[in-house]
């Protein structure tokens, strides 16, 4: 039986002809001896969507399956760790857009103000 290694990658795109495979790109640190630094190696995998809605964007966990579906096929999707717009600071638990965080009892507030005006009023001719 193959070992059961975890990987956390970005979802890029979905195969064309065959739907439920997702194409997930994982990025790892390789040491450079020469330079004694850590660079960037991405490399991508070909993964089963298992009954998970991603989009592309999405950072997803996945795991190698007991055994390969096809030639390229070997890992599945186990869970979907942040999925893109939705994006939440793991200290806090708050909802953030870049740098700040986002003050969800005003977001509904406004979105009902918005809601009783009239759509005229709201565009103007």
């Amino acid at each position: 039986m193959a070992s059961r290694v975890m990987l956390l990658g970005q979802v890029l795109n979905r195969e064309a002809l065959k739907p439920s495979i997702i194409n997930v790109r994982v990025v790892h640190q390789v040491f450079e001896k020469h330079y004694n630094m850590f660079f960037p190696h991405e490399k991508d995998f070909k993964a089963v969507e298992n009954g998970h809605d991603v989009t592309p964007g999405d950072i997803v966990k996945i795991s190698q399956m007991p055994e390969k579906l096809t030639m390229e096929v070997e890992h599945e999707i186990s869970e979907v760790v942040y999925p893109i717009g939705r994006i939440v600071d793991p200290v806090t638990g708050r909802r953030c857009r870049g740098n700040k965080y986002i003050d969800e009892g005003s977001r509904e507030l406004e979105a009902k103000r918005v809601a009783k005006l009239k759509q005229r009023e709201n565009y103007p001719l």
